[in-house]
């Protein structure tokens, strides 16, 4: 039977942790990595309607889009939403998995399949991911640099694509002057001291840099090992934010508000008109997408479906872009069907029952219709 640790394998391999933003609160929460797994529930969001759905149907695991931790708590024995649910899972002993930026930046992730459910073809990134990578440089004896760049690619160090161990390495040659406390490698305390020395360049999810410093330190000879981790803004265009695609053919831009309310369930849609009468480029972002109307505008779409937009943004945008807000909620919801996907393609895909729960609207819809 599939432990805890099979299935999260197989979405991190989809939904790398190390692309998730820093802020964010992604992997497992509650629960044992070597756990067996017999019943999974997809949800976006961890509720006390969700942990009661987990305990009646004795589910083992809970994958949730939406972290149920996100701001730093110092204990669980409060009456708070976060307090009261971890509390519960881990008294049922469920386990709870967290996919958030890094499945809102995943090839085929939130927008990729909001885009798919509205139809959307020859799809790429509105924003490709720029953060998150740091260059870690460190200088050894040269003799030491193949276990040193080797330790630092035990931990992440050096992936670019599908390469690994990438580094890059120069020799030159490191002054110092040691102290009378210090065990130097080479030269005598009170002296000027040179060494020849390799200097290696790797880089690394930011995420990781801390456990690539740890083992680089652990194989270096020095006692002082000297490092620099150096932030980078390299476009990474296997990763991004929302996406960009087009419809098979134009549609006039209330035809289109329609197909977007039959797609994504939602009655009631907030539109601006735009300066387009047909839609054929569209660009979507899965959740909250008020940041990227920028980037919308700059990509040639007509339209930009997304959710949480403001009431400024539609006096600022309004003219220039189409915009539809679909709310947070729906424009994210498709994509617990792709998590489904992938756990099926899996060879544990057999081997649990795998159940889909869209949880609660919130906020709660209200149509009002005036009566005589």
């Amino acid at each position: 039977m599939a432990k805890v640790r099979d299935v999260t394998e197989v979405l991190e391999n989809w939904s790398p942790l190390s692309i998730a933003e820093p802020w964010d609160n992604v992997g497992l929460i509650t629960g044992d990595p070597d756990k067996k797994v017999a019943t999974v529930l997809i949800t976006l969001d961890v509720t006390d309607k969700t942990i009661s759905n987990a305990i009646e149907n004795q589910t083992s695991l809970i994958i949730s889009h939406h972290p149920p931790i996100l701001k730093p708590i110092k204990n669980f024995s409060g009456s708070a939403m976060s307090s009261r649910l971890i509390r519960e899972a881990i008294k049922h002993n469920i386990s709870i998995y967290a996919l958030h930026t890094n499945l809102d930046q995943a090839p085929e992730g939130v927008s990729s399949a909001l885009a798919g459910k509205l139809g959307l073809s020859s799809l790429s990134f509105l924003a490709p991911g720029t953060s998150g990578m740091v260059k870690f440089i460190t200088y050894t004896p040269p003799e030491y640099t193949d276990s040193v760049r080797e330790a630092a690619g035990s931990q992440g160090a050096g992936i670019i694509g599908e390469y690994s161990l990438c580094s890059f390495t120069s020799r030159g040659t490191g002054t110092y002057i040691p102290s009378s406390a210090s065990a130097p490698y080479e030269g005598e305390p009170g002296k000027l001291s040179r060494a020849e020395e390799d200097r290696i360049e790797m880089i690394v999810s930011a995420p990781f840099a801390a456990s690539v410093v740890e083992a680089a330190r652990e194989a270096h000879p020095y006692d002082e090992m000297a490092y620099d981790l150096v932030p980078l803004s390299n476009a990474q265009m296997s990763f991004g934010y929302g996406a960009v695609g087009n419809l098979k053919e134009k549609m006039g831009t209330e035809q289109f508000s329609e197909h977007v309310s039959e797609s994504l369930g939602m009655k009631i849609l907030k539109i601006s008109k735009g300066k387009s009468r047909y839609i054929q480029r569209v660009a979507v972002m899965g959740g909250s997408g008020r940041s990227y109307i920028d980037c919308a505008i700059s990509c040639g779409a007509e339209v930009y479906v997304t959710g949480d937009l403001g009431h400024h943004d539609f006096l600022d945008y309004g003219e220039s872009i189409m915009l539809i807000d679909a709310s947070h909620r729906a424009t994210e919801l498709p994509v617990l069907e792709k998590i489904r996907e992938q756990l099926l393609m899996s060879k544990w895909g057999k081997e649990y029952d795998i159940t889909i729960d869209p949880g609660e609207n919130v906020p709660t819809v209200f149509e009002c219709h005036k009566t005589s």
